[in-house]
């Protein structure tokens, strides 16, 4: 049973990675891949939210960890393994999360980086982006992001650096590396 995390912050690009790492696990004849959008977990959670108001309710976040921890179990129970990308940049954001996984989860975790001029430039590209697009929100939450898993094995991406077919290159090459 594989869980793969992706964090990262905005813009830096957890759902495309995301997207392509479970079509790439699937054509490699693994089972079928499940992918989770925590922001779109959240936005379930609060139906006033959508992409042109702040998500920046951190008990709904939490609700959505926890919930998204669920949907992977059920997901895994199915067969499926199981891709989730979103907001996990901090241990215990990530310890909700993995709290509702089953036992023997084989969990690997992704943290990408991308400088702000590259995630300006992306979410100013990118017209279902809202607030994200407003260089005053964006650099608070640049400032504020912290990428740190503490005692854990991760593979780290500069998605800035890095196409979309690289990055998820890379991701199933460790994937394969670390079992």
């Amino acid at each position: 049973m594989l869980v793969v995390v992706i964090g990262g912050p905005i813009a830096s690009g957890k759902s495309s990675l995301g997207r392509a790492t479970a079509a790439r696990l699937e054509e490699l004849g693994g089972a079928e891949v499940g992918v989770i959008d925590l922001d779109l977990v959240y936005e379930m959670l609060d139906p006033r939210g959508g992409s042109g108001r702040a998500k920046n309710d951190e008990r709904v976040w939490s609700q959505a960890r926890r919930m998204a921890g669920r949907l992977s179990a059920a997901l895994l129970a199915e067969g499926r393994q199981v891709v989730v990308e979103g907001n996990f940049a901090g241990d215990r954001s990530l310890a909700e999360f993995e709290h509702e996984l089953p036992v023997a989860v084989l969990l690997r975790l992704v943290m990408l980086d991308v400088d702000f001029e590259v995630a300006l430039q992306r979410t100013r590209a990118d017209a279902s982006r809202g607030l994200s697009k407003d260089p005053v929100f964006l650099s608070a939450h640049y400032g504020r992001f912290s990428s740190q898993w503490r005692d854990r094995e991760v593979l780290r991406l500069n998605t800035g650096a890095l196409s979309l077919a690289d990055a998820t290159g890379a991701v199933i090459a460790w994937l394969a590396k670390t079992g």
